[in-house]
């Protein structure tokens, strides 16, 4: 008995010593990024992502987009999946922050560890030209003076744009119009035609518009100036006490070790300071911004606090 027992203790030391060198060893085969979206601007991104991420971790790095349901499809697979860091999400956080608020899924904030945050949009909101109004200050002044008067455009009904737009007026204490689209890029379209007041969406769909003179940029949703857009003011500088930057990044399912995160997080690091992921970032109106899997979750803890408090309070299903 007293070898038995003698030998179950040295296996037991024998697996917790290789337990550091099985994580060293990470990753042996390919590595999958999930994209919940449909392909464009964010899958564009996550392959600039994994390109230098691949030469950090020695194993390819492969993009998979898997749409649906507002990106809750692939954050459900992902959440799904395997905890030992071969499956990735590369998503905006609203998919971990927002949408379990709003309906029953498979997945809840939980489910996803955070890994690492890459870039802030940033969004933001823009006027038509012509408009009674041409800052934030004039906005909330005229909208107080004349509730439900003026309209904005969101990508949709229960979107990000349309909570954003919605939490906003909150903050300022105003009534605004919502006309819903098929996406931000008919939104605009609508607001650069003057058929809408005003719009909400990523720096890189509205900013042009206004360098060009065709919208007017009223000001970023970021909590301070970002690179992208630095003659624009936040919304806070605007006197509103409001800031949504769309923090987009990689998770892992929940369970994933610590040190795997930690060696997919440097990889990411790496891989987003580098000139090829900076050159697409800024050529996209992006910003980007870097935090490990601490601080990125707790930015996520916040937001997600943020949205159960809020959403109840908004018409926004």
């Amino acid at each position: 008995m007293k070898l038995k027992l003698t030998g179950l203790a040295a296996a037991a030391v024998l697996a917790l010593g290789l337990a550091p060198a099985m994580a060293q060893d990470f990753p042996t085969r390919p590595i999958t990024i999930v994209v919940p979206y449909s392909p464009g601007s964010t899958d564009t991104m996550a392959r600039t992502l994994a390109e230098g991420m691949s030469k950090e971790l020695g194993q390819p790095v492969v993009v998979e987009t898997k749409p649906g349901a507002g990106g809750t499809v692939g954050a459900a697979s992902v959440a799904k999946a395997d905890p030992d860091g071969y499956t990735l999400l590369f998503a905006v956080s609203s998919v971990q922050t927002v949408a379990p608020h709003q309906r029953e899924l498979p997945y809840d904030f939980d489910s996803l560890e955070p890994v690492a945050r890459v870039a802030v949009g940033p969004n933001m909101m823009a006027a038509r030209t012509g408009a009674p109004f041409s800052t934030v200050e004039e906005l909330v002044e005229y909208a107080k003076a004349n509730p439900g008067a003026v309209s904005y455009g969101s990508a949709g009904t229960g979107g990000a744009t349309h909570i954003a737009a919605e939490a906003f007026a909150r903050a300022a204490g105003v009534e605004l119009f919502h006309i819903p689209f098929d996406g931000v890029t008919p939104a605009v379209a609508a607001t650069v035609a003057g058929d809408v007041d005003l719009v909400l969406g990523f720096a890189s769909a509205i900013l042009p518009q206004a360098e060009a003179g065709k919208l007017v940029a009223l000001a970023q949703l970021s909590a301070e100036r970002t690179a992208v857009a630095p003659d624009v003011p936040t919304l806070v500088e605007s006197g509103v006490d409001l800031a949504l930057p769309p923090n987009t990044g990689l998770w892992a399912p929940a369970g994933t070790p610590e040190d795997v995160v930690a060696r997919i997080a440097a990889a990411a690091e790496t891989a987003a300071a580098g000139e090829t992921f900076q050159t697409f970032a800024k050529s996209g109106l992006t910003a980007v911004d870097y935090a490990d899997p601490a601080e990125f979750a707790e930015v996520l803890k916040k937001e997600d606090a943020f949205f159960a408090d809020l959403l109840p309070t908004l018409s926004v299903q």
